[in-house]
Formats: C-alpha cells, sequence, structure tokens
C-alpha cells in the first residue's frame, strides 16, 4: 500500500481548488472546493458539540440522502452563532456552487473554520466562486488544502494506492487543524476522497470505525470544536467494489485507517507551538473503555504537556493523571515508561538522572506508556507539548 502525491485529488475523477475569496486579508487563500466529476456516494462524521455551526447543521442534514458530489469549505470565519443569518449565507453559497455545477443544492457538503461569532462576507464568496469552479482541478489538491488552514503552518495531505480484486484504487484526503483539538467526534475539517464503489451504509461503517481509532484519539489542548467535521466521498470510478465480508472490504478498510492516521498525526504534529507529539499507550487496564479513559487524562493534562515541553520527566503528573481518570487500578501495580526508559515501577518512582532525562526525550516524538496492572484493557491517545507559543498564539486570537 504505497503513499503517493495527490491528496483529495489522488483518486480517479476528483478535481479541487482553492482561491482567495475575500475573507482573510491580503491575497491569502481562504475558499476550497473539492468535487467529483461523477455521482458519488457521500458519509461524514460531525462534531458532538452541542453548539454547531450552521455548516454542520446543513451537512448532516445533507448527509442523510448519502450522496454528495462536491465539498465547499472555507477558512477565517467559522460562521458560527451568527443565526439564521448564518445559516441562509452558506444555504446561498452552496446554492451558487451547485448551480454552475449543474447539480442539486442538496448535493453539496459545506464545512466552515475559524473566528466564531461572525458571518461570512457572503457577496465577496459569491463573486468568488465561479473562479473557484473554473479553477478546479487534478492539480489543485494543494491550493485546496492550504485555503483551509488557519493557524497551521503547514498543509496536511495524505493519499495511498492498493490493488483491490486485481484493480488499482486509491484514496486520498486532506485536513486542517492546530488549536481547539479534542475530536469526540478539534477545529479540525477532513474531506477524503475514494475512487472505489461502496454502499453508503457500509462507507459509514467503515468512516466511524477509522475515525474513532485516529481523530478521536488525538488532542492538542483538550478544546473541542463546534465545526468539526470529515467528510468521505466515493464516486466508483476505479471499478473496484467494496461489499462486507468481501477480501477488499478488510483492504479497503486499512487504506481508510492509514489515511486517517496520518492526517491525525499530521494535526497534532502541527500543533499551535508544538514541538514534541507523544504517543500515550494504555495497557493493563479492566475494559478498553477506561483504558482510553486513562489515556484521555493523560493526553489532556496542561501539566503533563507542559512536562513535555521541558523534557523534565515529573511521572507524579502523569500518575496523578491517571489516577483522576476514573480507571480503577491499584497503584502499587502501575508502570510508566518514557521513551522506552521505565520510570516507575510497581508504583514506585524511578530517580532519574539528567543523562537519562536525554535519552527519555531525545527526539520529537515521545512514547509515554502506562500499564495499570489491573486486566486486558487497552487504549491510545497522540497529544503534543504545551509551550507559550500556545499562550501567545490564542491570547491574541482576534475576537
Amino acid at each position: 500500500m504505497p503513499w503517493m502525491n495527490g491528496g483529495v485529488t489522488a483518486a480517479l475523477g476528483f478535481v479541487a481548488a482553492g482561491i482567495h475569496g475575500g475573507i482573510k486579508r491580503g491575497l491569502k487563500p481562504d475558499l476550497a472546493l473539492v468535487r467529483s466529476e461523477s455521482p458519488s456516494v457521500a458519509v461524514g462524521t460531525l462534531t458532538t458539540n452541542r453548539v454547531k455551526a450552521p455548516p454542520i447543521v446543513i451537512s448532516q442534514g445533507r448527509l442523510r440522502s448519502g450522496r454528495a458530489d462536491a465539498v465547499l469549505l472555507n477558512s477565517g470565519c467559522a460562521n458560527c452563532m451568527t443565526g439564521a443569518a448564518g445559516y441562509q449565507d452558506a444555504v446561498q453559497l452552496s446554492g451558487a456552487v451547485a448551480r454552475l455545477l449543474g447539480l442539486p443544492s442538496e448535493r453539496i457538503l459545506v464545512a466552515s473554520t475559524g473566528i466564531i461569532g461572525r458571518r461570512l462576507p457572503a457577496p465577496k464568496l459569491l463573486r468568488a466562486i465561479p473562479n473557484l469552479v473554473r479553477a478546479a482541478s487534478r492539480s489543485g489538491h494543494a491550493n485546496a488544502a492550504r485555503a483551509i488552514l488557519t493557524t497551521d503552518q503547514r498543509i496536511k495531505e495524505a493519499a495511498v494506492e492498493a490493488r483491490l480484486g486485481g484493480k488499482l484504487c486509491r484514496l486520498g484526503g486532506m485536513a486542517k487543524g492546530a488549536g481547539m483539538i479534542a475530536p469526540s467526534m478539534a477545529t479540525m475539517l477532513c474531506v477524503l476522497t475514494t475512487d472505489v464503489k461502496i454502499e453508503a451504509a457500509f462507507a459509514r461503517r467503515l468512516l466511524r470505525e477509522a475515525v474513532e481509532q485516529s481523530f478521536n484519539r488525538i488532542s492538542v489542548d483538550g478544546d473541542m470544536s463546534t465545526n468539526d467535521c470529515v467528510f468521505l466521498l466515493a464516486n466508483g470510478r476505479s471499478g473496484v467494489s467494496v461489499r462486507p465480508g468481501a477480501p477488499t472490504a478488510r483492504q479497503f478498510a486499512r487504506m481508510l485507517q492509514a489515511v486517517t492516521h496520518r492526517l491525525a498525526y499530521l494535526i497534532v504534529q502541527d500543533g499551535e507551538g508544538a514541538t514534541r507529539v507523544a504517543a500515550i499507550q494504555v495497557a493493563g487496564a479492566r475494559t478498553d473503555r477506561e483504558a482510553l479513559a486513562c489515556a484521555r487524562a493523560v493526553a489532556t493534562s496542561s501539566l503533563v504537556q507542559t512536562m513535555l515541553a521541558s523534557g523534565d520527566p515529573n511521572v507524579g503528573r502523569i500518575a496523578s493523571a491517571a489516577g483522576a481518570s476514573g480507571a480503577r487500578f491499584d497503584p502499587k501495580r502501575l508502570a510508566i515508561q518514557i521513551g522506552g526508559h521505565t520510570a516507575v515501577a510497581r508504583g514506585v518512582a524511578r530517580r532519574i538522572g539528567k543523562e537519562l532525562a536525554k535519552q527519555m526525550f531525545g527526539s520529537r516524538d515521545v512514547t509515554i506508556r502506562l500499564d495499570l496492572g489491573a486486566g486486558r484493557g487497552t487504549a491510545h491517545m497522540t497529544t503534543c507539548d504545551l509551550t507559550e507559543a500556545y499562550v501567545r498564539i490564542n491570547a491574541f486570537y482576534p475576537t
């Protein structure tokens, strides 16, 4: 399953574009389009936040049909807490795209990211949409990925190719996210595209499983966004059919998991002010649910994240987070490793000198492993350090 270039246009029959639409100052790209050139199955997972932006509400309704052929995205404005006017703005803009593509409005999904509480400059965007549609091409994937960035430092793309049932097929995607990341489907958006043929119900199930193990297992700052969404479009252009129980289903699921894991990692790696990425692995819990509660508590602990920033193995912070997570275990059986080195054994902290500390935190990627000694439950989370740069970025983020 080789990695390849192309992001959302790696799969056959997909085009994309990203342009300046008028939301951001200067000529920074802020408007993106991803579309299939033929009818597509469409499924998604959306934020579970009670406060949902109009684009989320609109897309949620349109996904019920299991069909959509394009996604209109913008950055610089979340179009959230904008009332009926914000809802109508999103409807109007997606309607403009639909007319130019000769599609019903219901076949256009919408997504927004940026500042909450401001309306989209709809007149400017309406004037820009014809240029956006004309610009869509197979080579436009990087422009589209760039147009959805907010505080991100780099674009996030991934794509794989595999031979299923004797035929080549592809799956690719793009994502954005750097802060307000704690998905419990963060400010994260993701569009995935594939040229396999698959029924909506099965695609929805596979997407949920992949998202649960990837985007739902990352955290930058523990804050869930109002605009999170992951969309998957499948147009069948490769001729590969993916059905429940078939060998192609297992292979396609692996493709989907590979791309979502890669994009999720890139989000954490690009976390606001991040200098280290930490894989939190929990074993020995009574249940998988308790293992996940423990992993999430450690991953979202500000004290653990600042410990990562300094490279100081203050294992008391890790143990404290685990103990407060709700996972049931005997502290006398707790074991903790950092970077493969033992930091706690049978509940007793090891004395760690400067040289060992350097080894534990010697690379940008660090693994923290906890064994609770209470059962066979396992789980993982990926997080990053919390630095002064994160505070600066968010203390002065415009409102």
